[in-house]
């Protein structure tokens, strides 16, 4: 992370997914706020951040679940992948698992392809689908915030709708061919990695090391 970036991380609602907010000069990014919106704000008003905008890995609702209070109160624009806005605006598996979420019906700035956002705080959104269609990983600051594509040790379910576990191993090689082995990985549920770690000892990446190893 850039010296002048500073990344907090909280374990929200129910599942423990995991929000970070990336601050820098007074002011932030939040992304991931999947429940407990008042500990967000209570965070950012101790700490004097001022929030630039929202952004959204995916669309399951234990990753956005505190959207629509914080862009309603902080007036916040927020980002998601175009093929996942649909379940951010009709949170539906929410509701079927016991777990009342709030559709997002703030101004939602739809990402297609790859983009550089137009932030005071530089981010790049990159698309890497296999968790879900839509999903995106945010690189910010010179690491990566990889929603539920990757775990310490671990990879994202691919057996919900627009899962696809071939998608979900090329995303996990694109940032390793793109990123310096030593990234930090903030992943959207534990503790944070890298993509040295996950590409040595990962067991869920074994097919990505047989690929290295045969040149591919």
């Amino acid at each position: 992370m850039a010296d002048d970036l500073k990344v907090h991380s909280f374990s929200l609602g129910p599942l423990g997914a995991n929000c970070f907010i990336v601050a820098q000069a007074g002011r932030c990014l939040v992304i991931d706020p999947g429940d407990e919106a008042e500990k967000v704000v209570e965070f950012m008003e101790r700490a004097g951040l001022t929030p630039l905008a929202i952004l959204v890995t995916h669309g399951h609702f234990d990753h956005f679940g505190a959207v629509q209070p914080l862009a309603r109160q902080f007036e916040l624009p927020v980002y998601v992948g175009a093929a996942d806005a649909p379940q951010v605006a009709r949170p539906e598996l929410g509701p079927l698992a016991g777990f009342p979420v709030e559709a997002v019906s703030a101004e939602t700035v739809l990402i297609e392809g790859e983009q550089r956002l137009d932030l005071d705080i530089p981010a790049l959104a990159i698309p890497t689908p296999g968790h879900s269609a839509g999903a995106y990983t945010f690189a910010v600051g010179g690491e990566l915030f990889v929603g539920d594509l990757l775990f310490y040790g671990s990879i994202g379910r691919t057996d919900l709708p627009g899962g696809d576990f071939d998608q979900l191993l090329d995303s996990v090689a694109r940032l390793a061919g793109r990123f310096p082995p030593e990234t930090v990985v903030h992943c959207g549920h534990g503790p944070d990695t890298s993509l040295k770690r996950e590409l040595t000892l990962n067991p869920f990446l074994s097919a990505l090391r047989r690929d290295q190893g045969s040149g591919r």
